[in-house]
């Protein structure tokens, strides 16, 4: 649900255009570039998000937007923060109810560059900020970095950003000491980090993903970006540098260990153990796979820290080389 979008024009209700003809009389439409308010102008606080991830960010800076997307999706797929209750469901990522989103008053709407064909029907109804195009960058951590600065400073919340941005560095740092302090005299395997797709078939998180960048600051080697060099063997990323691969491409590197975000008890894990391809691989063995807890491959400075966090809890786990 997180990709695509519709490039049709959408048309408003008249009382709709007619109310947001008035405040941008009244000067209410200001920069859609994330620039910091003026002085004595209040920071926008009734904000509309239509991302889960961009939420994500947005819940960690402190600030809870008035409406979402489906919030039931942001809380299976993304979890923490946790989404205060009364948060409205303002419909679908980019087909949301637009009577529903004037009603709502926000004074800001944050969009994705998949929203860009139907930006200008949002201005209508309230000043935009484009964001989330770290997803997609060579860099994610980097540039999620500086779009948590440029949303922060959009709200006046910029020492809060701050704060955030020096602990998920320290995190990263205090993570990578503790990988190093009990690693193994062989060093650890190179790992997979991979999500269950069905019972033949896993989505492989590869170069440029925020989780291969992640093991990288850690000091761990992605197993599929040595598989993606290997011709024929299926590991080709797509924009948001994932692949799907059926189950026999792991053993591309054979004596990698898996890591499963997200599919500790699910019953595509209980199917994938039955499966008798799988049960033939190396990686069905003890101590080749660890389940990490649900975290968002393409969510914020909160999922960073999450992810490396559960890597240092897993890693021990797996058998050393």
């Amino acid at each position: 649900m997180k990709g695509g979008g519709s490039s049709a024009r959408v048309a408003l209700p008249r009382r709709v255009c007619l109310k947001a003809i008035a405040a941008a009389a009244l000067g209410i439409a200001a920069s859609a570039h994330g620039a910091t308010p003026a002085p004595g102008m209040r920071p926008p606080r009734r904000i509309i998000v239509l991302n889960w991830d961009l939420t994500e960010m947005l819940l960690s800076l402190g600030v809870t937007p008035v409406g979402v997307p489906a919030p039931g999706w942001y809380v299976s797929s993304v979890v923490v923060p946790p989404l205060p209750a009364g948060v409205v469901d303002i419909g679908l990522l980019f087909q949301p109810n637009y009577d529903l989103l004037y009603e709502l008053r926000p004074d800001l709407i944050v969009i994705t560059p998949a929203h860009a064909s139907v930006q200008a029907s949002f201005e209508r109804i309230a000043p935009t900020l484009m964001l989330g195009a770290y997803t997609t960058a060579p860099r994610p951590y980097r540039a999620m970095r500086d779009e948590a600065m440029t949303l922060a400073r959009r709200l006046g919340v910029v020492a809060r950003a701050e704060a955030l941005l020096n602990e998920t560095a320290d995190v990263l740092t205090q993570s990578r000491a503790a990988l190093d302090a009990a690693a193994p005299a062989g060093g650890y395997r190179s790992v997979y980090v991979a999500q269950i797709v069905d019972d033949r078939h896993l989505r492989v998180f590869g170069a440029g993903s925020m989780f291969d960048g992640i093991l990288r600051t850690l000091g761990l080697r992605n197993a599929a970006v040595a598989a993606s060099a290997r011709v024929g063997s299926g590991f080709v990323a797509g924009q948001n540098a994932h692949a799907i691969v059926e189950l026999d491409r792991l053993a591309t590197v054979p004596d990698a260990c898996v890591l499963w975000v997200g599919s500790s008890v699910s019953d595509d894990m209980t199917a994938l153990q039955l499966n008798p391809v799988w049960r033939q691989l190396p990686f069905s063995q003890p101590g080749r796979t660890a389940a990490l807890p649900v975290i968002s491959a393409t969510g914020a400075l909160i999922s960073v820290q999450r992810f490396a966090r559960a890597v240092v809890s897993a890693m021990p786990g797996l058998h050393v080389i």
